[in-house]
């Protein structure tokens, strides 16, 4: 049984809300008044949304140094793998053949390990973060090809 609830207009958020409530085993007549209150107070109302309905959490600012510099590592060293080939092959085409080759690689060993620690079949996840990585860069030199043929 749904019970929609109109507050400020909005009844799908709030059906949304009592769905939630009701996977945990509260009845309709208990969660009623928790989604009204909610409803009345905004943040609390979103930091219910976010973290129930979406899965997120509020970001910890004392955390953002870190983060920023995770990411940046991340794009320097992910960013390094298909250009370390040009180091040390005098050729480019030569150069750009390793570049595929180990790009294709690391994404295979990436796309593996990202299956692992998600629990997903790591095999599909390797297959399909290389098929993606592979289109993607593939678009990338036509487009360099086509600007400068």
């Amino acid at each position: 049984m749904k019970f929609l609830f109109v507050y400020d207009g909005v009844i799908a958020e709030a059906a949304e809300v009592a769905e939630i409530l009701a996977e945990y085993g509260i009845e309709p007549h208990e969660y009623t008044p928790v989604v009204n209150a909610l409803r009345k107070k905004p943040q609390a109302w979103l930091d219910f949304m976010m973290k129930f309905e979406l899965g997120l959490e509020k970001p910890d600012p004392r955390r953002a140094l870190h983060s920023a510099l995770t990411i940046a590592v991340a794009y320097v060293l992910g960013g390094a793998v298909p250009l370390l080939p040009y180091v040390f092959f005098p050729r480019a085409r030569e150069a750009l053949v390793a570049s595929v080759v180990v790009t294709l690689l690391a994404l295979l060993i990436f796309g593996y390990a990202k299956g692992r620690f998600t629990d997903n079949k790591p095999f599909r996840s390797a297959f399909q973060t290389a098929l993606i990585g592979a289109i993607a860069s593939a678009a990338a030199f036509g487009l360099a090809k086509a600007i400068h043929p």
